[in-house]
C-alpha cells in the first residue's frame, strides 16, 4: 500500500476525493493479487525433506551461510538459493511475479526485486526461506501461506477504513458547501468596501455578524466530527510509528489534512468578513 497521487486545483475536498479513489483501487488490486497468490501456493506441492535440518537458521535471516538477506549466496532477484528450475521455490516465485508484483501501480509504487518485496510483504524470515534456500519445505508453505491471509486481512481492514474516509470526506465536503455560499451571500450583500458595508444600516450588519457566528459554529462542528473520525482511524488502523492514515493517504496532496484544511481556509473567510462588518458597523454609529 503506497499513496501516489496528483492533486486537483486549489480545492483539498476535491484533491482528497481523487486521492481515496485511487487509493481504493491500489488497494482492491493489492487484496486481490494477494488472494490470486494464495490459491497458486496452495497447489504448490512442498518437497522432501526437514525445514529445520539445517538448524534455526532456515528460517531466521540473521543466521546460516549467508547471514542476513543481502549477504547470502543467490541470484540477484532472490529465485532461491540453490533450488531448481522446477523446484516449488521457484514456482513460488512465479506465482507471486505474476500475482503481487503484476498489479498495474506495483512499478510505480514499489518496483522492488522480488526478494525484497516479499521481505516487506511478509517479513525477512519468510523472504529468507523462500529466497535463500533449495526446498520448499511444508514449515516454509504453512508459514507463507499464514503471512499472506494476514496480509489479505491487513488489506481489507485499510479498506474498511478507506471507506469510512471517503463517507467522512463526502459528509464534510457536502456541509461545507452550504457554508461557502452563504458567506458568499453575505460577501455579495456587503458590497466593495467597507462604504459599501456601512450603506447597508447597523440592523442588516449586526444580522450579517450573527449570521457569520452562526456559520462559525458550524466550522466548529465539522471540524470536532473530522478530528473523532481520524482518531477512529489512528485507534483502529496502526500503518506505522512516523506516519499516520491520513498523512499517508494525503501524502502527495498540499494538505496532509485536506477537510481541516478546507474548514480553515473558510474560517479565515469568515473571520475577514466579520472584522469588515464590525468596521462597517463602527461606521454607522
Amino acid at each position: 500500500m503506497a499513496a501516489t497521487h496528483a492533486d486537483e486545483g486549489s480545492d483539498p475536498i476535491r484533491a482528497a476525493r481523487a486521492a481515496l479513489r485511487v487509493e481504493r483501487r491500489r488497494t482492491v488490486d493489492e487484496r486481490e493479487a494477494l488472494r490470486a497468490f494464495r490459491g497458486r501456493v496452495s497447489s504448490v506441492p512442498t518437497e522432501d525433506g526437514n525445514a529445520t535440518a539445517a538448524g534455526p537458521a532456515a528460517m531466521d535471516p540473521t543466521r546460516g551461510a549467508g547471514g542476513a538477506i543481502g549477504g547470502a549466496a543467490g541470484s540477484p532477484d532472490g529465485a532461491g538459493g540453490a533450488a531448481s528450475p522446477g523446484s516449488g521455490l521457484v514456482a513460488v516465485r512465479d506465482a507471486y511475479r505474476a500475482t503481487v508484483m503484476s498489479v498495474p501501480h506495483y512499478e510505480t509504487e514499489y518496483d522492488d526485486t522480488y526478494e525484497r518485496s516479499v521481505a516487506a510483504e511478509f517479513g525477512p524470515e519468510i523472504a529468507y526461506a523462500l529466497t535463500r534456500t533449495d526446498s520448499f519445505h511444508e514449515a516454509y508453505k504453512r508459514s507463507l501461506l499464514s503471512a499472506v491471509e494476514t496480509a489479505v486481512q491487513e488489506r481489507e481492514a485499510f479498506l474498511d477504513a478507506l471507506e469510512s474516509e471517503i463517507e467522512s470526506v463526502e459528509r464534510a465536503g457536502s456541509r461545507l458547501d452550504p457554508v461557502r455560499s452563504e458567506v458568499a451571500a453575505i460577501d455579495d450583500e456587503l458590497g466593495d468596501g467597507d462604504a459599501a458595508a456601512a450603506a447597508a444600516g447597523f440592523g442588516a450588519l449586526d444580522a450579517c455578524r450573527t449570521r457569520i457566528e452562526a456559520l462559525v459554529e458550524d466550522c466548529d462542528r465539522i471540524a470536532a466530527r473530522r478530528q473523532r473520525v481520524l482518531a477512529d482511524h489512528e485507534r483502529r488502523l496502526a500503518i506505522g510509528d512516523d506516519i499516520d492514515f491520513a498523512t499517508y493517504c494525503y501524502q502527495d496532496l498540499d494538505a496532509s489534512y485536506p477537510v481541516l484544511a478546507a474548514v480553515g481556509t473558510l474560517g479565515d473567510r469568515l473571520e475577514r468578513l466579520r472584522d469588515r462588518i464590525e468596521r462597517a458597523m463602527a461606521r454607522t454609529r
